[in-house]
């Protein structure tokens, strides 16, 4: 029985080891994704389409900053656009904040129903506790919406 454990704590050793051995090899693929991975072949996109990979930030180049102008004419647009685009967001924002408030109303009331029912019936514990993580779900995501709205509008 041992001689089996140590044979195979020595196979993962070397597994390990050999594993260490490979660098890391970084390509982006026909989409444009930058794919890292540490196989010794990968399998790169086609070379009409393949591209230099971003340098990663920290690796001993700078990396490029959010704001710097994008060089690909295909990556620009408008700011007629942009605005556009800006405002179509801000619309669909608006419109979840308010489904989340009507659902937050919805689940307020079910769960006063719910307390309601529970005097008279102790089993329905466990489902007030199931309704008050919804209604904090809920909650949660209302804050998060407004946050994001308010964020919207300084950008503007």
């Amino acid at each position: 029985m041992n001689k089996y454990v140590i044979m195979t704590a020595l196979m993962s050793l070397a597994a390990a080891a050999c594993a260490q051995d490979v660098p890391a090899q970084r390509y982006v693929d026909a989409q444009g994704v930058e794919i890292i991975q540490n196989r010794a072949a990968p399998r790169p996109a086609p070379a009409a389409s393949r591209t230099p990979a971003r340098p990663v930030a920290g690796a001993g180049t700078p990396a490029a900053s959010p704001g710097a102008p994008v060089s690909d004419a295909r990556f620009q647009i408008s700011a007629a656009e942009q605005g556009a685009r800006d405002r179509e967001r801000e619309a669909i924002l608006r419109q979840e904040l308010e489904t989340e408030m009507k659902k937050f109303e919805a689940a307020t009331k079910t769960l006063a129903q719910a307390e309601q029912a529970a005097r008279s019936q102790p089993h329905v514990g466990a489902v007030l506790k199931q309704l008050k993580e919804v209604l904090h779900a809920h909650q949660q995501n209302i804050e998060s919406l407004g946050a994001e709205l308010q964020r919207t509008r300084m950008a503007n």
